[in-house]
Protein backbone atom coordinates (compact mmCIF):
# COMPACT_ATOMS: atom_id res chain seq x y z
CA UNK A 1 0.00 0.00 0.00
CA UNK A 2 2.73 2.29 0.89
CA UNK A 3 4.11 2.22 -3.05
CA UNK A 4 0.37 2.98 -4.34
CA UNK A 5 0.56 6.53 -2.70
CA UNK A 6 4.19 7.41 -4.09
CA UNK A 7 3.51 6.93 -7.17
CA UNK A 8 4.59 9.28 -9.55
CA UNK A 9 1.44 11.15 -10.81
CA UNK A 10 3.59 13.80 -12.70
CA UNK A 11 3.86 12.29 -16.30
CA UNK A 12 1.56 12.95 -18.73
CA UNK A 13 -0.85 10.49 -21.02
CA UNK A 14 0.24 11.38 -24.64
CA UNK A 15 -1.66 10.10 -27.61
CA UNK A 16 0.15 7.70 -29.94
CA UNK A 17 -2.32 9.06 -32.88
CA UNK A 18 -0.35 11.94 -35.38
CA UNK A 19 -1.49 15.28 -35.37
CA UNK A 20 -3.10 15.93 -38.62
CA UNK A 21 -2.32 19.38 -40.37
CA UNK A 22 -3.79 22.20 -38.79
CA UNK A 23 -7.33 22.98 -39.66
CA UNK A 24 -7.59 25.20 -43.17
CA UNK A 25 -9.82 28.26 -42.58
CA UNK A 26 -12.41 29.02 -45.06
CA UNK A 27 -11.45 31.58 -47.02
CA UNK A 28 -15.02 32.98 -47.95
CA UNK A 29 -15.72 33.36 -44.37
CA UNK A 30 -12.40 35.27 -43.87
CA UNK A 31 -12.94 37.57 -46.68
CA UNK A 32 -16.95 37.97 -45.00
CA UNK A 33 -15.25 38.64 -41.70
CA UNK A 34 -12.86 40.90 -43.19
CA UNK A 35 -15.80 43.22 -44.83
CA UNK A 36 -17.96 43.50 -41.79
CA UNK A 37 -15.20 44.83 -39.81
CA UNK A 38 -13.98 47.27 -42.60
CA UNK A 39 -17.71 48.21 -43.09
CA UNK A 40 -17.75 48.47 -39.17
CA UNK A 41 -14.61 50.88 -39.19
CA UNK A 42 -16.38 53.13 -41.60
CA UNK A 43 -19.36 53.28 -39.53
CA UNK A 44 -17.71 54.38 -36.71
CA UNK A 45 -15.51 57.12 -38.48
CA UNK A 46 -19.21 58.58 -40.40
CA UNK A 47 -20.54 58.81 -36.96
CA UNK A 48 -16.96 60.50 -35.03
CA UNK A 49 -17.69 62.77 -38.36
CA UNK A 50 -21.54 63.22 -37.62
CA UNK A 51 -20.87 63.88 -33.36
CA UNK A 52 -17.48 66.67 -34.30
CA UNK A 53 -20.35 68.15 -37.01
CA UNK A 54 -22.98 68.57 -33.82
CA UNK A 55 -20.48 69.86 -31.70
CA UNK A 56 -19.69 72.70 -33.84
CA UNK A 57 -23.07 73.19 -34.63
CA UNK A 58 -23.63 73.34 -30.71
CA UNK A 59 -20.47 75.60 -30.18
CA UNK A 60 -22.06 78.29 -32.84
CA UNK A 61 -25.10 78.06 -31.29
CA UNK A 62 -23.67 79.20 -27.92
CA UNK A 63 -21.61 81.63 -29.48
CA UNK A 64 -24.17 83.05 -31.42
CA UNK A 65 -26.54 83.34 -27.69
CA UNK A 66 -23.71 84.93 -26.07
CA UNK A 67 -23.01 87.13 -28.99
CA UNK A 68 -26.95 88.37 -28.56
CA UNK A 69 -26.82 88.52 -25.06
CA UNK A 70 -23.77 90.70 -24.75
CA UNK A 71 -25.18 92.77 -27.24
CA UNK A 72 -28.28 93.25 -25.10
CA UNK A 73 -26.50 94.17 -22.08
CA UNK A 74 -24.41 96.73 -23.90
CA UNK A 75 -27.98 98.26 -25.48
CA UNK A 76 -29.51 98.47 -21.85
CA UNK A 77 -26.49 99.80 -20.09
CA UNK A 78 -26.11 102.74 -22.82
CA UNK A 79 -29.46 102.95 -24.62
CA UNK A 80 -29.66 104.92 -28.27
CA UNK A 81 -30.58 108.08 -28.19
CA UNK A 82 -33.90 108.23 -29.98
CA UNK A 83 -37.11 110.06 -30.15
CA UNK A 84 -39.17 107.85 -28.52
CA UNK A 85 -43.75 108.52 -28.43
CA UNK A 86 -44.58 106.92 -25.35
CA UNK A 87 -48.34 105.42 -25.91
CA UNK A 88 -50.86 107.60 -24.56
CA UNK A 89 -52.92 105.14 -22.18
CA UNK A 90 -56.50 106.01 -21.31
CA UNK A 91 -56.76 106.29 -17.38
CA UNK A 92 -60.48 105.66 -18.01
CA UNK A 93 -60.84 102.56 -19.48
CA UNK A 94 -60.90 99.81 -16.86
CA UNK A 95 -59.70 96.32 -17.46
CA UNK A 96 -62.52 94.12 -19.00
CA UNK A 97 -62.94 90.53 -17.82
CA UNK A 98 -63.10 87.39 -19.40
CA UNK A 99 -65.75 85.26 -20.38
CA UNK A 100 -64.33 82.84 -18.65
CA UNK A 101 -63.96 85.24 -15.24
CA UNK A 102 -67.64 86.65 -15.56
CA UNK A 103 -68.95 82.79 -15.67
CA UNK A 104 -66.76 82.43 -12.69
CA UNK A 105 -68.11 85.22 -10.73
CA UNK A 106 -71.75 84.13 -11.98
CA UNK A 107 -71.34 80.84 -10.31
CA UNK A 108 -70.06 82.21 -6.75
CA UNK A 109 -73.48 84.49 -6.96
CA UNK A 110 -75.61 81.50 -7.43
CA UNK A 111 -73.97 79.55 -4.91
CA UNK A 112 -73.88 81.92 -2.34
CA UNK A 113 -77.80 82.46 -3.63
CA UNK A 114 -78.13 78.49 -2.45
CA UNK A 115 -76.20 78.58 0.64
CA UNK A 116 -78.86 81.62 1.48
CA UNK A 117 -81.99 79.70 0.04
CA UNK A 118 -80.58 76.35 2.12
CA UNK A 119 -80.31 78.64 5.38
CA UNK A 120 -83.80 79.82 5.65
CA UNK A 121 -85.28 76.24 4.54
CA UNK A 122 -82.89 74.62 7.60
CA UNK A 123 -84.09 77.20 9.87
CA UNK A 124 -87.34 76.22 9.27
CA UNK A 125 -86.76 73.03 10.25
CA UNK A 126 -84.61 73.79 13.22
CA UNK A 127 -87.66 75.98 14.37
CA UNK A 128 -90.21 72.87 14.45
CA UNK A 129 -88.23 70.25 15.90
CA UNK A 130 -87.50 72.84 19.21
CA UNK A 131 -90.79 73.73 19.90
CA UNK A 132 -92.60 70.49 21.08
CA UNK A 133 -95.74 70.43 20.50
CA UNK A 134 -98.43 70.64 23.69
CA UNK A 135 -100.04 67.20 23.12
CA UNK A 136 -98.28 64.08 24.92
CA UNK A 137 -94.51 63.15 23.43
CA UNK A 138 -94.15 61.52 20.14
CA UNK A 139 -92.98 58.09 21.67
CA UNK A 140 -96.52 57.53 23.50
CA UNK A 141 -98.41 57.75 20.48
CA UNK A 142 -97.32 54.52 18.51
CA UNK A 143 -99.46 51.74 19.54
CA UNK A 144 -97.37 48.97 21.96
CA UNK A 145 -96.44 45.84 19.58
CA UNK A 146 -96.33 42.37 21.34
CA UNK A 147 -94.51 39.48 19.31
CA UNK A 148 -95.23 40.18 16.02
CA UNK A 149 -96.56 36.89 13.67
CA UNK A 150 -93.97 34.84 11.68
CA UNK A 151 -94.50 34.07 7.82
CA UNK A 152 -92.96 32.38 5.55
CA UNK A 153 -92.08 28.47 6.31
CA UNK A 154 -93.40 27.45 9.94
CA UNK A 155 -90.81 24.67 11.68
CA UNK A 156 -92.09 21.08 12.52
CA UNK A 157 -92.03 21.55 15.97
Amino acid sequence: MADAQTADTTQQVTSQIPIASPSQKNPKRVAAGKAIAEKRRQAREAQKQKVAEADEIIANERLRKAQEEARKAKEAVDPPVENVVTPVVNPVEAPTLTTTQWLSVASIIVSLAAIYYKREEIKGTIAKVKAPHAKAPAFAKEPVVAAPKKNGIRSMD
